[in-house]
């Protein structure tokens, strides 16, 4: 009972309650043991022993040193928790080895990290520094009432921070009007055009609308849904060049079959075409630089990139200025006279979301502002693509612009992307722009998985179309919308996207979300015969 009321004490008891209270007031139960796994759960009690072990042998250290230690643990347990809560899943192993392993492109986003904190986060982090800055002196009296001050200001003001938000960034949106003609059936390309696929980095349908373009107006994506049905690069292109997802493992699964039924490999053996990669981003990285290299017949990568053009357009973490493809561009085109698939993909709109040196500024306004900045500039140079291929191309060129994902800004309290399947990360624009005559083509709704059969389909036009085609065509009037999507590395979320509805399981909570395709209208499933015949469709997908 001494120990309890000692100075020494403080420290261990915030630890102690910080632990147990975090996001357990504003949620079930069941959401407070997700989040405290074994992994967190061993995590606390390793920092709790060597802290009491510095403690209890200050005596052997320099007292400076025994502080300086006390508040690198004390840091490290407020950022694994705060980490939960800014990305909305639960930490594991995978994660934590996934993090030493990329340490040096994960670096670079600890300013959106610390961004993203509230004033529950800073306040943590500032009473526990207090506590251990004070605990040498003799003023336990004090400290006691600190801390006591500290635990009600805790559960006021936890009470109302751990919040999976539903804020909504669509729902204030304006309706936006089109001039340009849009067509929305499609039955076949016409001979053999060049196709050039442009991957947006992280860019939800949402965000393209409210940009420019000198050539395709956004706007007519509004009220059109297209989805990926994992929210991360390597696994969405991956499914953009297979049509499988594989949604139960989070790195590439490579077996003869995927290397030789997917779409580079089919239209270069079948059609003819010559297909080349051009990334400003780094292959070698979960397992690409063993798939796009063996699939496409050129690769131009981020370091390939560097060393030729590196001295002209500047790097960051994630990629390069994304103008660097345009010189790429030119090298390809130059020398090959058959049909052309060129696959590119962009890289500004990554967190920390780069923006040019004449724009430097943006680098100090919020996550937010500098992404928008960050995509005007992307959507800058895929006018510029468009440019090119008017100029310099007698061959029609069809333009094929996505993005591998989107990307949260607090909506449903998530940041960043991997972590949520709601439509601010999994509804990416699509569309098709015949650059020489200026057609353009949007579904009313598809999914990458359904992508390379799309494509096939409509260059063999009404050849050898069967009943399973027309229903994986999404032009087609015979169109199925059913899509399993899962979030990447993490159980927290699972969803199916059905006809005109979307399911979405909160893991955490085991709540079953239904909505329209919008995501509004959302209703909890109570009935357990439905929502256990619903789950047992997305597992069935998943394993």
């Amino acid at each position: 009972m001494e120990w309890f009321f000692s100075k020494k004490s403080t420290l261990f008891i915030f630890y102690i309650f910080s632990y147990l209270f975090y996001g357990f007031l504003s949620f079930s139960f069941s959401v407070w043991i997700f989040f405290h796994g074994s992994l967190v759960t061993i995590f606390t009690l390793f920092v709790l022993i060597l802290d009491s072990l510095i403690i209890y042998n200050r005596n052997k250290f320099f007292n400076q040193k025994t502080t300086v230690y006390r508040l690198i643990l004390w840091t490290l347990f407020v950022v694994v928790f705060h980490y939960q809560e800014v990305y909305q899943t639960a930490l594991s192993l995978d994660l934590v080895i996934y993090f030493f392993q990329h340490l040096s492109l994960l670096s670079s986003d600890l300013f959106n990290f610390l961004y993203q904190w509230k004033l529950i986060h800073w306040v943590i982090l500032g009473i526990g520094f207090y506590l251990i800055v004070t605990n040498h002196r003799d003023e336990t009296k004090k400290n006691w009432i600190i801390l006591s001050f500290s635990l009600i200001l805790l559960i006021i003001l936890h009470s109302g921070s751990w919040v999976m938000s539903d804020l909504n960034l669509n729902q204030n949106q304006k309706k936006l009007y089109s001039t340009q003609k849009v067509k929305r059936k499609f039955e076949s390309f016409s001979g053999k055009p060049n196709f050039v696929l442009v991957f947006l980095e992280g860019v939800p349908r949402k965000h393209l609308l409210k940009i420019k373009s000198s050539y395709i107006d956004f706007s007519n994506l509004q009220d059109f849904h297209f989805w990926i049905p994992m929210p991360h690069t390597s696994k969405s292109l991956f499914t953009w060049m297979t049509g499988k997802s594989q949604l139960d493992h989070t790195r590439l699964q490579l077996d003869e079959s995927v290397m030789e039924s997917n779409l580079p490999k089919q239209l270069e053996k079948k059609h003819n075409y010559f297909t080349s990669m051009i990334y400003t981003q780094s292959i070698y990285f979960e397992g690409m630089d063993q798939f796009f290299p063996k699939i496409f017949q050129t690769v131009w990568e981020k370091g390939d990139l560097e060393k030729r053009y590196g001295g002209l357009y500047p790097s960051f973490s994630w990629g390069m200025e994304d103008r660097v493809v345009l010189p790429a561009l030119k090298q390809i085109t130059n020398t090959k006279k058959q049909p052309l698939f060129v696959m590119i993909g962009l890289s500004q709109t990554h967190s920390p979301y780069f923006v040019s040196k004449e724009k430097v500024d943006y680098f100090w306004k919020s996550p937010l502002d500098r992404y928008m900045v960050a995509l005007e500039e992307e959507v800058e140079v895929l006018d510029s693509i468009i440019s090119y291929w008017k100029e310099n191309s007698s061959r029609e060129t069809v333009l094929i612009l996505t993005a591998d994902h989107g990307e949260s800004f607090g909506e449903e309290g998530a940041h960043a992307h991997n972590y949520s399947l709601y439509n601010q990360e999994t509804d990416v624009p699509f569309l098709i722009y015949f650059i020489k005559s200026g057609e353009l083509y949007i579904p009313e709704q598809g999914t990458s998985t359904d992508f390379k059969d799309t494509i096939l389909s409509l260059l063999d036009g009404n050849h050898n179309q069967t009943e399973e085609n027309l229903k994986s065509n999404f032009f087609s009037s015979e169109y199925k919308l059913n899509l399993v999507l899962k979030t990447w590395n993490s159980e927290i979320q699972k969803s199916w996207i059905t006809d005109d509805k979307k399911y979405v399981y909160h893991s955490d909570r085991d709540q079953l979300l239904q909505m329209d395709l919008a995501e509004k209208n959302r209703v909890p499933i109570t009935d357990s015969i439905l929502k256990r015949k619903i789950l047992n469709v997305i597992y069935s997908n998943i394993r």
